[in-house]
Parts: C-alpha cells; structure tokens; sequence
C-alpha cells in the first residue's frame, strides 16, 4: 500500500474530478491572476510574510497542471489552511476535464509523526511493563505518572493535533476549490 493511499484512508488527501465549461486559456489565467509564482514546501511557509505581492495563492502553474497552496499571513496564522492543491487539466470535446488531489499534510511530516508516535507507544509500553512486572515493582509514585502525562500531552500537540488540523483543512480545502471552479466558468470572459 502506497503513502498516497495511507493518507486517502485517513483523510489526509482527496482527489476528485470536475469538468467544467470553460475555455482552458481562460482557467489558466484566471488561476494565475490569483497566484504568485514560487511555490515551496509548507516547511518555509513563514516566507509568504515577506514576498510583496498580496495574491490569495502561492504556486506554480503551466499548461497542464499547477500546484498551489494558501498564502500565510499573520492575521489567519492559527486558522490558515495549509493544504496543497495539485490540479492535471485537459480539453476533451470542447470541456475542460480537471483532476485535483488535495493534501492536508505532505508525506514527510505524516511519517515523521507516525514514527514520533510508535516511539511513544513504545515508552509507553516499556513504562507499563515496568510498573506491572513484580521483581522490578516499587511503589507507584507520582514520579512514575506525571513524566508520562507531559509526554503524552506534548506526543497529542505533536502527532494528533496536527492530524485534526490537516483531516479539517482538507474538507475546506475541496469545498474552495469547487467554489474557485464554479467562479472561474461563471467568468465574463469565457466563450463557451
């Protein structure tokens, strides 16, 4: 099983289908009239604070595909959607037929959590077996407990919290995009 669809399973990607009436020369212009140029990884997504155009998206685009995130700002840091849109588009008979994937998270930092995890399972479980097991068993003291409820407050804000995050930005991701797409064939300048 690929990573692609590990993250379908858990809700961290989506791909879907649209076709839409409307000219490819006009989608492409209308997308990059709402697009900087320069797209870069999610890692270096506090750079957006200092490009100097004010355009909703940061990507790159050409004639077949484009990829694009939201711009980061300081004013919706905490509520910033951060998920990638990866669109193929072609014309089949007159209609613009557009493939778009939308990832809440990258590859990289899901596996990097899911390893953070099982190494949190595994203390965990190292921690049970210390307390349970009768030779190595001492009085259970609040030194035992509390180490492991910072840990597991700290794995949540490391592991889960992100997930919820990524899983949310994902669904409003689509629901933009479908919008952006209606806007976009509804524009004054398409002719067909």
């Amino acid at each position: 099983m690929g990573i692609n669809k590990i993250l379908e399973k858990y809700k961290l990607s989506k791909t879907f289908e649209t076709e839409l009436n409307v000219e490819k020369e006009v989608f492409i212009n209308e997308i990059k009239q709402m697009t900087q140029k320069g797209y870069y990884t999610p890692f270096l997504i506090m750079l957006d604070i200092v490009k100097s155009e004010n355009k909703k998206y940061i990507g790159d685009i050409n004639s077949k595909n484009f990829k694009i995130r939201e711009r980061f700002t300081l004013d919706n840091s905490l509520i910033n959607n951060f998920a990638t849109v990866k669109s193929e588009f072609h014309t089949k008979d007159d209609i613009l037929k557009v493939k778009t994937t939308i990832q809440g998270m990258e590859m990289l930092p899901f596996i990097l959590r899911v390893i953070l995890f099982g190494i949190y399972l595994l203390m965990m479980l190292l921690l049970v077996i210390e307390i349970l097991i009768p030779p190595i068993q001492t009085d259970i003291d609040i030194a035992y407990i509390l180490p492991s409820v910072f840990v597991t407050i700290f794995v949540g804000f490391l592991t889960y919290f992100p997930y919820r995050i990524a899983k949310k930005n994902v669904v409003n991701k689509k629901n933009d995009i479908e919008i952006l797409y209606q806007l976009i064939e509804k524009t004054p300048y398409n002719n067909v």
